[in-house]
């Protein structure tokens, strides 16, 4: 009885001493709940019938990125996380707003199919996201669709992945595929 009443009374003070409005650097990946509220940023890549790399990032705006990689990519150990230079988030809201990502219709093809070009089968699809107070938008595109401003989107995609920097996590594509091919067949 004594033994509960001493850990009754540990805990009552560390709850008191507690730091109030703490918030962590980020919180545990796969976490939601335990996120800090941040606006976002989210770029996810999905699958094709080859090789193309399927993960997802996510930037807050305090510049911190986590990736979290699931197919054909270098780091498929689960969700990690790199510190971004200082205004990276502002950079991609930056980039976004030049090339009018807000004007985009939220996904190619849209319900009718009105929107797009013949599309070719097993293509990936990119999914870009905003959620921020000065920018709160999305777009799904299946990358076999092609529509006026085509070039414009990819030229910000581009910039974004510049941004990013994630080339280590995802891997040089032909060691990946020769790496592939050699297991494949050996």
């Amino acid at each position: 009885m004594m033994r509960l009443l001493q850990l009754f009374l540990m805990a009552a003070f560390m709850a008191a001493c507690a730091p109030k409005g703490y918030t962590p650097y980020y919180a545990t990946p796969g976490d939601p709940a335990g996120q800090p509220d941040y606006d976002e940023f989210t770029l996810k890549r999905t699958a094709c019938f080859g090789f193309c790399p399927v993960y997802d990032v996510t930037v807050y705006e305090n510049d911190v990125l986590i990736f979290h990689g699931e197919g054909f990519v270098a780091e498929t150990g689960g969700a990690v996380s790199k510190r971004l230079p200082k205004g990276s988030f502002k950079k991609l809201i930056d980039i976004a707003k030049t090339h009018e990502f807000s004007e985009y219709d939220a996904s190619y093809p849209n319900e009718a199919g009105d929107n797009c070009g013949p599309i070719p089968t097993d293509m990936p699809s990119i999914i870009i996201s905003f959620d921020a107070k000065r920018l709160n938008h999305e777009v799904s595109l299946y990358q076999g669709c092609s529509f006026d401003g085509r070039e414009n989107f990819d030229e910000m995609v581009l910039e974004m992945d510049a941004v990013l920097g994630i080339e280590d996590w995802i891997g040089p594509r032909e060691d990946f595929t020769a790496r592939k091919n050699r297991e494949t067949y050996a």
